[in-house]
């Protein structure tokens, strides 16, 4: 079982996998597949895309569910409530249920009990609302019942971002905000245009020219 997930391709199928097992779990089995991804995204663990972007040659289609590279060392009950997190909004757009606004960025009370009735914990950020998530007692007791291994592969970058952003392709699972030490200057960076600002203390900002939130590099 540990040899599935120390090749890029093999960790794909395995989060296909893992997926398809939280689908069952959590959702009744009512969630169309999406097309799971890992890429580097700005400032999140994960997002998933508000159109169907893939299509096959038979002529499917499907969201995209992406898993950020930089963050599958994460223990695996984080990447698991990264993917029920993302498997909400799935959901949500399936079903009509309106969970998130300001495109996708802000998670309302309406996300939240999606996501406490799924098992997890979510906490409310000042800026992005109730989308801080972290994986309770069912998500752990799913990840042991089924025997869940972690991801022995990382994407390794020098340009690893520690932000709050969740791009414009769709809704996201924000990570965490790091504040700097004392003393040291912040780089802020437009996911947009990629203008870049410094400061001295944490900012709310937006570009002018984007109308996008600049994240913390």
């Amino acid at each position: 079982m540990a040899k599935t997930n120390t090749t890029y391709n093999r960790t794909v199928q395995y989060l296909n996998k893992v997926f398809k097992l939280i689908n069952t779990e959590f959702f009744e089995a009512s969630l169309e597949m999406p097309t799971i991804t890992i890429q580097s995204t700005v400032g999140a663990y994960g997002h998933v895309t508000t159109s169907k972007v893939w299509k096959s040659e038979n002529g499917n289609e499907s969201y995209e569910l992406n898993l950020g590279a930089d963050y599958l060392s994460r223990p695996i009950e984080n990447i698991v409530a990264t993917l029920i997190h993302e498997g909400c909004h799935l959901y949500a757009m399936q079903n009509g249920i309106k969970d998130t606004s300001n495109r996708g960025v802000y998670h309302n009370k309406k996300f939240k009990e999606l996501a406490e009735e799924r098992g997890l914990i979510i906490s409310r950020h000042e800026t992005y609302g109730w989308t801080i998530t972290e994986p309770g007692e069912r998500v752990l007791e799913f990840c042991i019942d089924n025997d869940l291994q972690e991801i022995m592969v990382t994407r390794n970058t020098g340009w690893t971002f520690t932000g709050i952003g969740t791009g414009k392709n769709g809704n996201g699972t924000p990570t965490k905000p790091t504040a700097p030490k004392k003393g040291n200057s912040i780089k802020w960076i437009c996911p947009c245009c990629g203008a870049i600002v410094r400061s001295t203390k944490v900012l709310n900002i937006k570009c002018g020219d984007c109308d996008e939130q600049f994240i913390m590099a």
